[in-house]
């Protein structure tokens, strides 16, 4: 049987189950080396974040356990009541933070440690949306601690790194960020929150994947960049009588009035909004607006 040369370039079901994948874009490949790099690096995460807090909750003996999340369900859970988002800034060459989402139980908790305190009975802690600020403060001096300890193993800096209530919504970009789940391991009880840290913490400026600089384009990238795909744009839509369309039939002319905003859509997905515009006596489409994520 002679092939052709699309089939000699397929694989088998069994090697496609144990192929590499391949991200196609360099943002998805730096967020995979990052990912990696931080894997391998939880071990001393782990130790450097749990030797830090342990000088902020003196009296408290805990382990501490570190991993790293896929980020699956974590924006339902931070749309939740009760949950208290934190940033700091990073002294990074991009403009980049840390940040810190906790729910309203482990701030609870957090603040009996940082008092001295035991652990209340869950069944006597009410949710709630409003934290005290003394609860606020301990939240802040928490994500300051740990920020402070990443800095510091990772870049043998020991910076003083404030930390701030973040009153907006969560949203970061995506592969940007990886998400890691701290518990604070109790003796009959853990403590758990999330951190998000820029992926510019596990690159270096040398790193051939975060390079400013233009790499030469693969054969890859110029392939898949010159798949077609179907885009539409609708520029204006009426409604007409049976008599007025017979009419336009025979040559009359229908007037329309274009939209002031036009929709560019691949398939059933809105990329951006754009209007008409004339560029040397020909219509043309320009993009005024980016469709929001």
């Amino acid at each position: 049987m002679i092939l052709t040369e699309t089939e000699q370039k397929l694989l088998s079901g069994d090697l496609a189950l144990v192929a590499t994948p391949y991200a196609l874009t360099r943002q998805q490949r730096s967020f995979e080396a990052a990912s990696q790099r931080c894997k391998s690096r939880l071990a001393d995460l782990s130790k450097a974040l749990q030797a830090e807090l342990g000088r902020m909750l003196t009296d408290v003996v805990f382990d501490l356990d570190l991993n790293l999340c896929s980020g699956v369900g974590l924006d339902n859970w931070l749309a939740e009541p009760g949950i208290l988002l934190l940033d700091a800034g990073l002294p990074l060459d991009k403009d980049r933070s840390c940040y810190m989402s906790i729910d309203h139980l482990a701030v609870h908790n957090m603040a009996d440690l940082c008092l001295g305190g035991q652990l209340t009975d869950k069944t006597q802690i009410q949710e709630k949306v409003e934290f005290s600020s003394s609860e606020n403060r301990i939240c802040c001096r928490l994500l300051q601690k740990q920020a402070q300890a990443l800095m510091q193993l990772l870049f043998n800096q020991h910076l003083p790194l404030a930390a701030h209530l973040y009153k907006q919504k969560l949203q970061l970009p995506a592969f940007s960020y990886l998400p890691l789940k701290v518990r604070l391991i109790l003796e009959k009880e853990a403590v758990s929150w999330f951190l998000w840290l820029p992926i510019e913490l596990f690159l270096q400026d040398n790193d051939e994947l975060f390079s400013n600089t233009e790499q030469e384009a693969c054969p890859l990238q110029l392939e898949w960049q010159q798949v077609p795909v179907r885009c539409t744009v609708e520029m204006a839509r009426k409604q007409v009588t049976v008599k007025q369309l017979q009419g336009w039939l025979q040559g009359e002319v229908l007037a329309i009035e274009l939209f002031s905003s036009m929709r560019f859509q691949l398939g059933k997905q809105v990329l951006f909004h754009g209007t008409v515009a004339e560029e040397g006596q020909v219509l043309m489409f320009q993009v005024t607006q980016k469709q929001e994520k």
